[in-house]
């Protein structure tokens, strides 16, 4: 829907967005909880710039990341509340946080492997010398 800034009191406002999603909160590969949201969202493209469309897509892409990465960094890694303050420091952080995704990703779809992040890290916790084994397996 077309808009001014001065309606929406957003500098360069040019179109609110109304999206109804559903989201299913899922626990242990299982659906614990199934609701229905609605989301309003504000552009500085204009109608003629992007379609109803387009603007669907980029809301689809901008989710998709958002549930990839900054979710389980925000929520099963708890990274928001991390208190490092010096860069270098917090890199090498982000950097390990990454590597758990990358190799919870890469052994979820093997047939004993752990299908959530969370099981995933306290599994590697309690032995982490299943990594090498698994990792030397894997590329063998």
């Amino acid at each position: 829907m077309p808009t001014d800034p001065e309606t929406v009191g957003l500098a360069g406002a040019a179109q609110v967005i109304r999206i109804e999603r559903r989201v299913q909160t899922v626990r242990k590969g299982k659906v614990i909880k199934d609701t229905t949201e609605v989301a309003y969202l504000v552009t500085s493209f204009w109608p003629d710039e992007a379609s109803p469309e387009q603007l669907l897509r980029w809301a689809r892409v901008h989710w998709s990341i958002e549930n990839g990465q900054h979710f389980r960094r925000d929520r099963t890694q708890d990274e928001d509340r991390c208190t490092v303050r010096q860069t270098t420091t917090a890199r090498n952080l982000s950097l390990f946080r990454s590597l758990a995704i990358f190799l919870h990703e890469r052994q979820r779809w093997l047939k004993e492997g752990k299908k959530s992040l969370p099981d995933y890290e306290r599994q590697t916790l309690r032995a982490p010398g299943s990594l090498i084994v698994r990792f030397m397996r894997n590329t063998s």
